[in-house]
């Protein structure tokens, strides 16, 4: 079944895979300026908000499907890529031996399984493969009780991670507030439940999504713009870390329906839609592309190459694996439909 898309999702995934490209080319210790940590930053939590958005869309489409022709459909989708990404980022790693990667003997097991320890930016995948593996039971439930319920419990999961997010760090990482260590946050970072309400309101939006318009645009705005003031402290310093953890709802909401509100503009549009469309692609090429630079010039990197240098940089090593990627897809289906292997 071919899935039909949703000109305004491509968009917003066009966007944040740019926003991606800025963050990794952004010095670590630099200071953000509110544009950068409101907008930009939230790359990443706006692509989870869109992934249960387009996983109900899927859902919808495949009404009664199996849960293993969903599981199945996600490993061609998320795995065989990340797969086909792995020896490369392996090839780079063993000849640049960069001294802040272990290679362990039981590495490339944990790569296989896609929990991407010491992969560079990879920890975003880890996390989503554990969303792909609890989004049955969640599509489940919204059936049974509505997405409206599910939402709720969403946003009590994701608020009760940032309300206990030092007890959570001092598990998972071993830091503690005012330790001072410097720490792997990995574990951290792929602790998906501190998601769960950005994939519930993307399942909430999915019956909507086609409806969205200056109402939508409206409440997205204004909701935005509550969370800011909220996350800047202006309505007291003890409701700021919950305000920020909210920041990517209203923000997709008000850029979804920005764009099915705006007319397309030759030129852009289509771009962004392209880029949207090879937005898990331009990941992983722009992945393994920052880990060769960081492998060979460490964080270095930031004071020799300028920003919007390196961020050009991680575009087009995001674009050459998406073409050497449909390239080899082109070969292997021409190879499965040559005379004599067709059948």
């Amino acid at each position: 079944m071919t899935s039909p898309r949703v000109p305004a999702i491509d968009l917003v995934k066009g966007c944040a895979i740019l926003w991606v490209l800025r963050i990794h080319a952004h010095p670590p210790a630099a200071n953000y300026d509110r544009l950068f940590l409101y907008v930009v930053n939230q790359a990443v939590p706006v692509f989870v908000v869109l992934f249960g958005l387009n996983s109900e869309l899927w859902w919808r489409r495949h009404e009664g499907a199996p849960a293993a022709e969903w599981y199945a459909s996600r490993a061609r989708r998320i795995l065989v890529p990340m797969w086909a990404a792995l020896p490369v980022w392996w090839a780079l790693a063993l000849v640049l031996r960069p001294e802040h990667v272990s290679l362990t003997r039981t590495l490339p097991l944990q790569h296989a399984m896609g929990w991407l320890s010491r992969v560079g930016t990879g920890w975003f995948i880890t996390m989503l493969l554990q969303l792909v593996a609890v989004l049955p039971l969640l599509h489940a439930a919204a059936r049974r009780a509505g997405s409206g319920v599910v939402l709720a419990g969403g946003l009590a999961c994701t608020l009760a991670c940032e309300h206990f997010r030092f007890g959570l760090l001092e598990m998972l990482v071993g830091v503690g507030p005012g330790s001072g260590q410097t720490q792997d946050f990995f574990n951290y970072w792929v602790f998906s439940p501190r998601f769960l309400a950005h994939v519930a309101f993307g399942m909430w939006l999915a019956p909507r999504v086609e409806q969205l318009g200056r109402m939508a645009g409206l409440l997205g705005a204004v909701g935005f713009g509550a969370c800011v003031a909220g996350a800047e402290g202006l309505a007291g310093a003890w409701l700021a870390p919950y305000a920020g953890a909210l920041v990517p709802l209203p923000l997709t909401l008000l850029l979804l329906a920005l764009f099915r509100l705006l007319p397309r503009a030759r030129g852009i549009t289509p771009v962004l839609e392209w880029l949207g469309q090879n937005s898990y692609g331009l990941y992983l090429g722009q992945l393994l592309t920052h880990n060769a630079f960081v492998f060979a010039l460490g964080l270095a990197l930031y004071e020799r190459l300028n920003l919007w240098l390196y961020t050009a940089l991680l575009l087009a090593g995001g674009l050459f694996f998406v073409w050497l990627g449909e390239t080899f897809r082109r070969a292997a289906r021409g190879a499965v439909t040559a005379p004599g292997l067709a059948h």
